[in-house]
């Protein structure tokens, strides 16, 4: 099925302004009304991204200095999360991330995990700085700094005007605990429990177009059906999943 991890990655961001003249002598002359639907369609797609927002930042919750995500200095490419529920998670530029498992002994400033052979492998001593924003990962003569990195997300920005189906929106899960989630702002998250996915999606003759990013921009299709309350996601059945 999917996918290659990939190192290098772009990121182009278009930018569209337009400029409004009128009676006020050159000035910036929106509308109220412009400027209202602007709030509101901004604070839709804020609001929509609620659901899978928050189950992700419940993860690297807690009190330990350790949870959240860090970006090793020599590798601006990828960033590793430490997660509150004992998972690691490498992220490579893009939207999707790769689970390992880490075991933290505190008394004896030891972190055991295994995320990349050679490059992150093994039981590290750790140490932070005195502000925790830097986190030093020490294997014999080799040492590893990674920087905190308080904004981060594999969440992409949500497309404009997605053409999506009411009926699929909300937690969906299969029998081998495999599950997804649809948002109305054309968000789409999936779990296999040894990676997660984010996309941006749309919705066209029973097939979903789901976008990531991966390195480079990939493209999944999925085929699709609602049926009493079912969703057969590629053949697949699924239910509603409760994630109160």
């Amino acid at each position: 099925m999917k996918k290659t991890l990939c190192i290098f990655f772009v990121i182009v961001l278009a930018f569209s302004a337009v400029a409004l003249t009128g009676c006020g002598g050159g000035k910036d002359n929106k509308t109220e009304t412009e400027a209202s639907a602007q709030t509101e369609e901004t604070t839709a797609n804020k609001a929509d991204n609620s659901e899978i927002k928050s189950y992700l930042d419940q993860f690297v919750e807690g009190d330990s200095d350790l949870y959240g995500a860090w970006q090793p200095e020599d590798f601006s490419f990828m960033t590793i999360l430490f997660r509150n529920d004992n998972l690691a998670e490498m992220v490579s530029g893009g939207t999707e991330g790769y689970f390992s498992k880490y075991t933290l002994n505190e008394e004896k400033k030891t972190v055991t995990v295994q995320l990349m052979p050679n490059v992150i492998d093994g039981e590290y001593k750790y140490s932070f700085s005195a502000d925790k924003q830097k986190l030093t990962l020490t294997l014999g003569e080799s040492s590893l700094t990674l920087i905190k990195q308080e904004d981060f997300t594999i969440i992409p920005d949500a497309p404009k005007n997605p053409v999506i189906d009411s009926d699929i929106i909300g937690w969906w899960e299969n029998e081998d605990g495999l599950f997804y989630c649809f948002q109305k702002n054309g968000i789409m998250y999936e779990n296999n429990i040894s990676m997660e996915t984010c996309y941006t999606y749309t919705v066209k003759d029973g097939k979903i177009k789901a976008t990531y990013s991966s390195g480079d921009e990939m493209t999944e299709d999925f085929t699709y059906s609602v049926k009493d309350g079912v969703l057969t996601l590629n053949g697949v059945k699924c239910t509603k999943k409760d994630m109160e």
